[in-house]
């Protein structure tokens, strides 16, 4: 049989077809089962069709709001001292309310606030608070973590057994302070006419005048057992039967308080002196704030 050379050329196109095909993959940049991409447990393919899970984003962190800082108006209250309080105590009397002005805040200064606090219709508690003192065009401090200082109590009257006078008064710790016959030698006590006068000590009394002379005009010098005297001065009149050598009790009616002597042109007011064992005066605020019935009710 004669084999010519054509079937032989044609098997051979054949086998080299067939080895095109088998490595047109790779020749065509399709990776082996090996190298194509694999998807992860629970993920759908990106051709799968199916929308991927959202994603939950993180929380964003938020900066609180700073502090406010202190107001430049803060208050004023019982226990405080300095400029501020003088400059409270001047606007008190620029509205006819008198008060000591020493920078002090005392009682006095509590009484007067809460004066003004009922006349301008604001809640009354004695403490000069920030609508008050912007009424009277005031700016103070405000310290936000200081708290408000509470005064000391005040120690037991070292000479006065009872206050000389029952009713409606203020004082203020005017010794020593100026007058036109010299240095102040005892507290005022500001009180109405005819506001009764008492002993502050049992004695006795040792010289008085019904008539006016003096300084004083009616006036009464109580002495007691250890030698101490008490001056009553400016009274309007002394209690009928009373006279040196009389002997009285602590907290006995001896007068009445008037305006009497030098005082004749001035508002009604006891002056009050201590002189201890018959001597020099001595300043007696100390012994008429601890004695005072109305200490804390203001």
């Amino acid at each position: 049989m004669r084999v010519t050379g054509r079937p032989i050329r044609f098997l051979a196109g054949v086998a080299a077809a067939f080895t095109v095909v088998i490595g047109a993959p790779a020749a065509f940049g399709v990776g082996s089962p090996s190298q194509l991409p694999v998807a992860a447990p629970g993920v759908p393919p990106a051709d799968a069709g199916v929308a991927p899970a959202p994603v939950a984003s993180a929380p964003v962190a938020t900066t609180p709001p700073a502090a406010a800082a202190p107001g430049t108006t803060g208050s004023l209250a019982p226990g405080a001292g300095g400029a501020d309080v003088k400059a409270l105590q001047r606007k008190l009397r620029v509205r006819g309310i008198r008060v000591p002005v020493d920078g002090s805040y005392g009682r006095q200064t509590r009484a007067g606030v809460r004066i003004l606090q009922r006349k301008l219709r604001l809640p009354v508690t004695g403490i000069a608070d920030a609508t008050l003192l912007s009424k009277l065009g005031l700016k103070i401090r405000a310290v936000a973590s200081a708290p408000v200082a509470t005064p000391a109590a005040p120690a037991a009257a070292q000479y006065l057994k009872a206050f000389p006078v029952t009713g409606t008064y203020s004082f203020a710790n005017d010794y020593g302070a100026a007058r036109s016959q010299g240095s102040h030698q005892g507290n005022d006590i500001m009180s109405p006419r005819g506001t009764p006068v008492v002993a502050v000590a049992d004695g006795t009394i040792k010289r008085l005048t019904r008539v006016e002379t003096g300084l004083g005009g009616v006036w009464i010098y109580l002495v007691d057992a250890a030698g101490n005297e008490y001056y009553y001065a400016h009274l309007n009149d002394i209690v009928a039967g009373l006279d040196a050598g009389s002997k009285v009790t602590a907290g006995q009616q001896i007068g009445t308080v008037g305006n009497t002597g030098d005082a004749r042109w001035g508002a009604p007011h006891l002056h009050f002196e201590v002189h201890p064992g018959g001597g020099g005066a001595i300043n007696p605020y100390a012994d008429l704030v601890a004695l005072d019935p109305n200490r804390g009710k203001n």
